[in-house]
């Protein structure tokens, strides 16, 4: 009879762990809530870049424009000017720098406007190839440099200058 005892205990621990094992139909199984974990958010705040070092000098904000002279001697006068402005000292050069640096390097004359802003030019009048003019320098520094007298120019450049420093 004890083998039989043993038996019938075995068969319940067996049937135990199997009805343990797998959930009779029809029983919710267990809920369990797993709580995600709290997203955190950092901000930064923006990186300020350094202000530049490098200052501009502005061109006054008004300005007298004149109409551009129909004398292709003042255009070439104008178009040297033009081209300083721009920083192209390659085509001032070629439209009368090399002849007014008489005989310097291109570097030694192009240096020579280091300090120039801009420049404002005024043709007065003109009388055969000679073109008569007003010229304000705006220096580097700020200061005002004023010229007055004239530019000759043939064959598309300017062959000579006469200029005298009024300011």
């Amino acid at each position: 009879m004890e083998a039989k005892k043993w038996a019938a205990v075995t068969l319940m621990v067996a049937g135990a762990v199997a009805a343990c094992a797998v959930p009779n139909q029809g029983t919710a199984a267990p809920a369990v809530a797993v709580a995600a974990p709290p997203t955190t958010i950092v901000i930064q705040p923006p990186v300020a870049a350094p202000p530049p070092q490098t200052v501009y000098v502005a061109p006054p904000a008004t300005r007298t424009v004149y109409p551009a002279p129909a004398v292709p001697v003042a255009q070439t006068v104008i178009a040297f000017y033009d081209a300083i402005n721009r920083r192209d000292f390659l085509t001032a050069w070629n439209l009368g720098g090399q002849r007014l640096a008489k005989g310097g390097t291109y570097a030694s004359w192009s240096n020579g406007y280091a300090t120039t802003s801009w420049a404002a030019l005024t043709v007065r009048s003109t009388s055969g190839n000679t073109v008569y003019v007003d010229l304000s320098a705006r220096q580097t520094d700020g200061s005002m440099r004023v010229f007055t007298g004239s530019y000759t120019v043939s064959g598309g450049a300017i062959t000579a200058a006469t200029m005298k420093r009024v300011s």
